[in-house]
């Protein structure tokens, strides 16, 4: 059954065809939330949340888009929501002058271990991530990255010619001292 249909079934009420769109799409929505917050337990929360948003929001879909480039943009901005309350967050921890940050916290002043990229990886901007990874794992265009990513096609360019040369100079570093 082609997207349409299913979420013409979802708008009709039929909650099981909504299982359908998400079981579709779960991987590729963890995996731009994972790639924004490299952290797998905070990306399954980006996806819930994401697919709750969405599901709220599925009469407002316009069904000439792609249902997969829209849960993708809803993902995105979910995880760079969720970052920037944590930056606000660190922030009035710091300001509040607490001699001992609470562990809970200290978490999120440093990049979390990852099953699946890899620490060069972790050392870009989430959004260069998210342009890399759309681009190279799931072969989205720079017009479709840019409409996901709410930047247009030359920005997108910019993200992904960024987080090469980033990366190529990281991995040189890398290489140069293993020698």
């Amino acid at each position: 059954m082609d997207e349409k249909k299913i979420v013409q079934l979802c708008l009709k009420g039929k909650n099981e065809a909504y299982e359908m769109l998400v079981k579709k799409y779960q991987s590729n929505v963890l995996s731009i939330a994972y790639a924004i917050t490299s952290n797998m337990e905070d990306a399954r929360d980006i996806a819930q949340e994401s697919f709750i948003k969405a599901y709220k929001k599925l009469d407002g879909f316009s069904q000439e888009s792609s249902f997969k480039n829209w849960i993708l943009s809803i993902t995105y901005n979910t995880g760079i929501d969720l970052l920037r309350k944590r930056k606000t967050i660190l922030n009035f921890i710091k300001k509040s002058k607490k001699e001992d940050m609470d562990p809970q916290y200290e978490k999120y002043n440093t990049v979390e271990g990852s099953e699946i990229f890899s620490p060069a990886l972790k050392k870009l901007k989430p959004r260069e991530r998210a342009a890399l990874l759309l681009q190279i794992d799931l072969n989205y265009k720079t017009k479709e990255i840019g409409k996901i990513l709410n930047c247009n096609e030359s920005t997108v360019r910019v993200h992904i010619f960024n987080a090469k040369k980033k990366l190529k100079k990281i991995l040189s570093v890398t290489e140069r001292s293993i020698k």
